[in-house]
């Protein structure tokens, strides 16, 4: 396939989506071998400095969220996934 949605890229890495609106996308994936949920979320922000944000989805210890970091095809399928976004909803 040539035109791949951002979507299906993130389901093969697999992440799955929790809602999608005019203020981003949320996406979940579950990582059996370390025993947390990871959360990836893109936020639209007026000024265009829009924010991508990974992290463990419960809470630790001290009350916070723990970041996770993303792989680089997970950075291209998100970035695929703003562009997308960008297009649908007029950012």
């Amino acid at each position: 396939m040539l035109f791949v949605k951002a979507d299906r890229k993130m389901e093969r890495l697999g992440f799955e989506k929790i809602e999608e609106s005019k203020f981003g996308a949320s996406y979940r994936k579950e990582n059996k071998e370390y025993n947390f949920t990871q959360r990836l979320d893109i936020g639209h922000k007026a000024d265009g400095n829009h924010l991508l944000q990974s992290y463990v989805e419960g809470t630790n210890s001290d009350g916070f969220n723990n970041c996770v970091g993303i792989t680089y095809p997970e950075m291209k399928a998100v970035m695929k996934k703003f562009r997308e976004l960008k297009r649908k909803y007029r950012w």
